[in-house]
């Protein structure tokens, strides 16, 4: 988060957990910042999604960071709800220094509960006190942010942009179980703030966030659930320099570059997960099929079971990929597990490769058993478009995590 120029992050216990963990953190920058948020489209909506969607409506150029609560959604708390969050963030725009409405709100925890504003709003003087600059800040920041993750998401890129000035765009972010995200302009969970020392206008950040996004985060599933919190906030506050950036190739690359790596590392912490699933598809006859095909197989339960037991089940790819929506000729379908030197054949010609009918495979299961991550490369042979989506296995540690999660 501190990685351009201009910001400070910071993250504090506030009590709010039961385990006593990190559960308050701040981004704020040094000077009015350009904001841009995507939010989840579920109907039942947290009240800081609410929230934070009227304030980048109100003041998209205005802005002076964020802040963000784990440990309670603040969701299904109805008009009590957006008064809590709307009295959290003046009180923290007071004690952070900054001027009121400024500040954008994001939760994450259990659904129900209101947050516990007087621990909060005492908790807020120490928290102005830890934001600082460099990688010890952005680790507190993320680490503040997460509930049943098992290690902080963060990344950061440095472009340079056609007018040769040099920008760095930074991130943190949240994401382990309830997550599939579906996010869209106006509009556990996934939560994950940007920040850029690069010039940007409203619309053009706004619409640079939402195609990333969506290419990005949209395209990760750990069980099919999404959340009632989901939120992504891009803050540019132009300390940089230079002409506005978001038209640029090389800054669009490096926006999408870190929602890239913070989207892989929700999906590799996913809940219980023990591998990483990344899904390429090509020769898709469109971008949308493409998106299908590859969601369809991230998202199914029984691929995500057969990835966790090492079981070469290709059937229940060819059936994810069969009921997506994408156009296939099933006689053509071709899926291999990729690899550095020559990928590992699973379906040719759609029929299973040679050695694993009837359950066969011996050589594929202890490879599955080796790999902590895996890639599967499918060609549909119906276009030129293609797409990746993530996901991970479904372990019995899910089940687990799950059951208990609330209690």
């Amino acid at each position: 988060m501190t990685a351009p120029r201009g910001y400070r992050a910071g993250g504090v216990r506030a009590g709010v957990k039961r385990s006593g963990r990190p559960d308050l953190a701040a981004i704020l920058s040094d000077r009015p910042t350009t904001g841009a948020g995507v939010f989840t489209t579920n109907l039942v909506r947290a009240a800081p999604v609410v929230v934070g969607e009227r304030l980048l409506r109100a003041t998209p150029a205005n802005l002076r960071g964020i802040v963000a609560l784990s440990g309670v959604a603040n969701a299904m708390t109805g008009p009590e709800g957006i008064s809590d969050t709307d009295a959290w963030l003046v009180a923290s725009a007071e004690g952070l220094g900054v001027p009121t409405g400024t500040l954008l709100p994001a939760c994450t925890g259990v659904i129900g509960p209101r947050m516990p504003l007087p621990k909060v709003l005492a908790a807020i003087p120490s928290l102005r006190g830890d934001l600082s600059r460099g990688a010890d800040a952005d680790a507190r920041a993320a680490q503040a942010i997460l509930t049943t993750d098992t290690r902080a998401k963060v990344a950061a890129l440095r472009a340079r942009l056609a007018d040769g000035t040099v920008v760095h765009v930074g991130g943190i972010a949240k994401g382990s179980g309830m997550i599939a995200p579906r996010m869209g302009p106006p509009h556990a969970t996934t939560l994950a703030f940007l920040t850029t020392d690069a010039r940007a206008t409203p619309e053009g950040l706004g619409e640079l966030l939402a195609t990333e996004s969506d290419r990005t985060f949209n395209m990760v599933n750990v069980d099919g659930d999404t959340s009632t919190n989901d939120t992504i906030y891009l803050l540019a506050n132009g300390a940089a320099g230079g002409r506005a950036a978001e038209k640029d190739a090389s800054f669009r690359a490096a926006v999408g570059g870190v929602l890239e790596s913070l989207a892989r590392q929700v999906a590799r912490d996913g809940e219980g997960a023990t591998k990483l699933l990344t899904v390429a598809v090509h020769g898709a006859r469109d971008l949308v099929q493409a998106r299908q095909a590859a969601r369809a197989v991230v998202s199914s339960t029984l691929v995500k079971a057969a990835l966790f037991g090492a079981d070469p089940n290709v059937g229940r790819i060819a059936c994810a990929l069969g009921y997506s929506g994408a156009q296939l000729d099933p006689d053509k379908l071709d899926v291999a597990i990729a690899r550095p030197r020559h990928s590992v054949p699973l379906i040719v010609e759609g029929r299973p490769a040679p050695g694993l009918e009837n359950g066969g495979g011996a050589k594929v299961r202890d490879l599955l058993h080796r790999l902590s991550e895996v890639t599967l490369d499918v060609r549909l042979h119906e276009g030129t478009a293609h797409a990746t989506a993530w996901g991970c296995d479904l372990s019995f540690s899910y089940v687990q995590i799950n059951a208990a999660y609330r209690t």
